[in-house]
């Protein structure tokens, strides 16, 4: 169960930080996901985001960031809580901005 956690952090950093890889999981998900442990519902929901979703995502943490001081989103995703804010940052990126 670790693995899986420690690949959704990855993939979800990954696409935020990585334009190459981003592209690659909105164009062809089999290929940029192969490798990766994950549960079927997670993978379902990295299927179907929109193209726009890492991009809106990523101005909505600067945003904050630049109002709050927050240092951002992966300040959190260490340690033993990585798990819950992957998935908390997956199901924000489906849930707000528009996945299928």
């Amino acid at each position: 169960m670790y693995k899986r956690q420690q690949d959704l952090t990855t993939i979800i950093s990954r696409a935020l930080t990585d334009e190459e890889f981003r592209a690659l999981l909105l164009s062809d998900p089999d290929t940029a996901l192969a490798g990766y442990e994950l549960e079927e519902a997670e993978e379902k929901a990295l299927r179907n985001l929109p193209a726009d979703a890492f991009d809106k995502l990523t101005m909505d943490l600067e945003n904050r960031q630049s109002k709050s001081g927050f240092m951002g989103a992966f300040s959190l995703m260490s340690g033993k809580d990585a798990a819950l804010d992957a998935s908390t940052l997956l199901n924000l990126l489906s849930n707000k901005y528009g996945g299928k």
